[in-house]
């Protein structure tokens, strides 16, 4: 993150914490200014996170390479020929997928966007709306990608790389 926003994060914190702390010798009406003066804009970063955010992502198969955009946090384009092992699996099932770390993502009610490492020490990269993924091996990195239509997506791969069931 750019130095400028956190500057103006830190200020914002700050600017906050002092009007809290006014607002409770100004009477009520003031402490409701200074409780919406905090309330909406987290209210507007959570409808970022959990709303608009998802809406922008974009996973899909064109030709013989996978697009996968998940902003902010990521951005690739794969070869197919490179996936060495594609398979449908559930996250919460799988061992080495069950307690990833992050390095650089989002989640918030089940949707998951960014890089994570695996159990195994693996970078991932992790698209997902829920649990239910495909899971698609390649030297690199794992890509673990789960949209609304998991199906759809692993008929689209599978036309390119066998996809089997973990």
């Amino acid at each position: 993150m750019a130095r400028k926003v956190i500057l103006m994060l830190l200020a914002f914190a700050a600017f906050s914490a002092g009007a809290a702390v006014w607002s409770f010798g100004s009477g009520f009406v003031w402490t409701g200014i200074c409780v919406l003066a905090v309330a909406v804009p987290i209210i507007v970063l959570y409808w970022f996170m959990i709303v608009a955010n998802p809406a922008n992502t974009r996973i899909m198969v064109e030709g013989d390479a996978l697009l996968v955009d998940a902003p902010p946090f990521f951005k690739a384009s794969q070869p197919l020929a490179a996936v060495s092992r594609a398979f449908v699996c559930s996250l919460a099932d799988e061992a080495e997928f069950a307690a990833m770390q992050s390095e650089g993502s989002m989640a918030f009610f089940g949707y998951r966007s960014g890089v994570f490492r695996t159990a195994a020490g693996r970078e991932a990269v992790v698209v997902a709306r829920g649990d239910r993924v495909l899971c698609l091996e390649t030297p690199q990195r794992i890509f673990l990608l789960g949209p609304a239509d998991v199906d759809g997506l692993a008929a689209a791969v599978g036309a390119v790389v066998p996809v089997g069931q973990g």
